[in-house]
């Protein structure tokens, strides 16, 4: 028998997106506002991208639906689902509270199965409107069967971010994260050869242009030993011309000579693509192994499903944003922003953007960490730690990845 799903639709697309993996209808119904009119199509998205193509009606009330508004437009649903010979449940979790209120009107006095999503408990909730609720969660209440089939992607997709990638593999350069974690003279020494004033990149300062660029392909990097080795080994960088030294990669040396000597109508996508994997090896030797560091330790745990490491995040064919670390706790985003700290290290404003970041991909229901690799001391840690538990944002340092629970 079809399944019709009727919901209401708020600015949090969660309570939406869950029942739709969970029931896998036939066909949804959306009641929405003008306001929340565009989250039905960002839910049609979510639920392709999941491999669920469920018929979707958008039913728009007033911008201020109250009880009786939404039980005739409940109600009506019902009534049509039935009348087509298949079955209809309601999900009265969004909305505003009168919208809720004539939702479950309308599946009371219709004796139609109904459900609310309670995030906090992580479970579905039965609205006690009809025994067939039951029987269509199999009798099963929590989000466990949904976990398999949610990913990143299909989160941000839901709340509105059409594109997350899935990252790059951060296993093979663990072994260097490690040894860089493990040895702060070798890290220090490392920085240094890149961004110090001697460096590669002085107080990094990467060039802008092209023609920039091509000599720096060529001037050789002197490192420790073993970061030398085992920065060959991963494919990071090329072996110098002399022992203990190291070059940036340079697969893309004819693009970046191309584009210093020739005008192409497509310049900045070129450039950017072209001098990537130098900035990734000059970024992951400068502090990007603390991220990998982090990841493996979240893999470790056990807590997180489909982490991705350095995933872009925007729009398809458009700008982007590069997250540190992304994943799933549940039902919840993971959204961790890593970074190598130190004096100078503008840490407050930083958190601000993490909320609003997380916020973005992941709407309300997401947790976020700020991985801090040099921890700061004094007012500085006073004030970082007050603010961070302000916004819900919990520190991590070197020493808690130690701990038996490191993102409890």
């Amino acid at each position: 028998m079809p399944l019709t799903l009727i919901q209401l639709i708020s600015e949090q697309t969660v309570p939406n997106l869950l029942p739709i993996l969970r029931l896998r209808p036939d066909r949804v119904v959306h009641l929405t506002t003008p306001k929340t009119s565009a989250r039905a199509s960002h839910l049609r998205a979510a639920a392709h991208a999941a491999g669920l193509k469920p018929e979707v009606e958008v039913i728009e009330l007033s911008p201020m639906p109250g009880v009786s508004e939404t039980h005739h437009a409940v109600r009506e649903s019902l009534l049509q689902a039935r009348e087509a010979g298949g079955d209809a449940a309601v999900n009265f979790t969004g909305g505003t509270k009168l919208m809720s209120i004539g939702a479950f009107s309308a599946a009371l006095r219709e004796k139609a199965p109904s459900l609310y999503v309670d995030t906090q408990d992580f479970c579905f909730v039965d609205g006690d409107t009809s025994p067939r609720m039951a029987e269509l969660l199999e009798n099963d209440w929590s989000f466990t069967p949904i976990r398999k089939q949610l990913r990143v992607d299909i989160l941000a997709i839901a709340n509105g971010v059409p594109r997350v990638t899935t990252g790059k593999p951060w296993q093979p350069l663990l072994p260097l994260a490690e040894h860089l974690s493990l040895h702060p003279a070798d890290e220090q020494a490392t920085h240094a050869a890149l961004h110090g004033t001697a460096g590669l990149f002085p107080n990094a300062k990467e060039p802008r242009q092209p023609a920039d660029w091509l000599p720096v392909l060529d001037r050789p990097i002197a490192l420790p030993h073993a970061v030398a080795r085992l920065a060959i080994e991963t494919g990071l960088v090329r072996p110098g011309p002399a022992a203990n030294t190291v070059m940036l990669p340079d697969p893309t040396r004819a693009e970046l000579d191309h584009l210093a000597h020739h005008q192409v109508p497509d310049f900045a996508a070129r450039y950017f693509q072209a001098v990537a994997p130098l900035q990734h090896a000059a970024a992951f030797l400068t502090g990007g192994w603390w991220e990998v560091i982090v990841c493996h330790a979240a893999h470790q745990s056990g807590a997180f499903s489909d982490l991705r490491w350095s995933a872009h995040v925007g729009e398809r064919g458009g700008p982007d944003t590069e997250e540190d670390i992304l994943g799933l706790h549940g039902v919840e985003l993971l959204y961790i922003n890593c970074k190598r700290g130190g004096a100078k290290a503008r840490l407050l404003p930083l958190l601000e953007e993490i909320r609003a970041r997380a916020a973005t991909i992941g709407g309300a229901f997401n947790r976020r960490y700020l991985a801090l690799q040099q921890p700061p001391t004094g007012a500085v840690a006073r004030n970082l730690h007050q603010r961070a538990a302000a916004l819900g944002i919990r520190l991590l340092y070197p020493k808690n990845l130690n701990t038996p629970n490191p993102f409890a």
